[in-house]
């Protein structure tokens, strides 16, 4: 178990400055987030987090999305050889989740569609930073391709049937190289843009928890509005035409940040595949998880199980990608059909995500 005051030491020694009642903001085991207050500075307070376990680039990614991205939290020091950051502290406003969550649906649409504008912004923007990014990255970059092959292996063997692998492999494969080719526009931006990652300050919508920040195509950050929320465990079925919205906002936003990114017809496409393409990545991920029926994705009592998520996402895909994707279409359809059959209402998502997510509960 980490030693909260040994972190607190280690950031104030790094700040040059006594950081004083540290609390434990949780989050998962890949790092330590705390709130301290900043000694001879009434009032004041930052944010320290600190990564563990096996370097898996968390930490630069981190760093690289405080350094670069605007609307985040300001990276006020770090240190590489500890894997410690400090930041600025952007106190407890709502979160996306708790709008989609309470009771005023005007408040979560509205919050939802400034969300999703501000997010194409902040993509935006990100075009940019690409290079600086790179540099600070180093060769770290999300191996499309592997993940997105691997997932409809893994899709594959779930069902069965040589014809349908292949025909699935080689979609998987054409759509993840076309998205790793070279030819086409990336940008800097999380690649979790997840509603408890997101917090509504007066001034609008601010972004958190970055070690997901990469350099990727910009339909990958739009997928967050289409599927929606691609890689959380905050699945759920939206009221008709919000994801529409979702999208709609954030292609504004994106134009608004740059010009012409995305000014052509195949941009719908585009997104409907990268929505694809994350659906393969989850089930390479979370398949072992869901054939164990594992309870939780996320927190007990707020989050769907593992068959709830996994299934309702090919349940999404095959009624969403049959333009897009037509051999993931078919193979979700089947997936969802057989997952039905043999788990019955371990599949139902219904009645998931009711609660409001613990305050206490790490957002960075």
């Amino acid at each position: 178990m980490t030693d909260v005051a040994e972190v607190a030491r280690a950031a104030s020694t790094l700040l040059g400055a006594q950081l004083l009642d540290p609390e434990d903001l949780g989050g998962s085991a890949r790092s330590t987030v705390l709130r301290c207050r900043v000694g001879g500075d009434a009032g004041s307070t930052v944010v320290v987090k600190q990564f563990h376990g096996e370097d898996d680039g968390g930490y630069d990614r981190e760093r690289t999305g405080l350094t670069l991205l605007g609307r985040t939290p300001d990276l006020i020091a770090a240190d590489g050889a500890q894997r410690l950051l400090v930041m600025s502290d952007l106190g407890d406003p709502p979160t996306l989740a708790d709008l989609l969550l309470g009771a005023d649906r005007e408040a979560a649409w509205s919050g939802a569609s400034g969300w999703a504008r501000e997010l194409g912004r902040l993509a935006g923007s990100g075009r940019h930073q690409v290079h600086e990014a790179r540099e600070l990255l180093g060769a770290r970059p999300w191996d499309v391709v592997e993940h997105v092959t691997r997932g409809a292996a893994r899709l594959g063997e779930l069902l069965g049937g040589a014809a349908r692998t292949d025909r699935l492999h080689a979609e998987a494969r054409e759509v993840a190289t076309a998205f790793t080719a070279g030819s086409g526009p990336v940008v800097l931006a999380p690649s979790d843009s997840c509603p408890d990652n997101a917090v509504l300050r007066p001034d609008g919508w601010w972004f958190l928890d970055l070690e997901g920040t990469v350099v990727q195509p910009p339909a990958f950050v739009a997928a967050y509005t289409m599927l929606p929320f691609a890689t959380c465990w905050c699945v759920f079925d939206p009221p008709a035409g919000l994801t529409d919205t979702l999208l709609a906002e954030f292609t504004v936003g994106l134009e608004e940040s740059a010009p012409g990114l995305v000014a052509h017809e195949d941009w719908q496409r585009e997104v409907e595949r990268a929505s694809g393409a994350y659906v393969l990545a989850m089930t390479g991920w979370l398949l072992d998880s869901t054939l164990a029926g594992r309870e939780h994705v996320g927190p007990a009592g707020r989050s769907p199980s593992y068959r709830q998520l996994m299934t309702s996402r090919w349940r999404w895909a095959a009624v969403n990608l049959r333009t897009a994707m037509p051999e993931l279409a078919a193979t979700c359809g089947a997936a969802a059909r057989w997952a039905t059959e043999v788990w019955g209402g371990e599949t139902d998502s219904t009645g998931t995500r009711r609660s409001p997510p613990d305050r206490s509960g790490s957002r960075w």
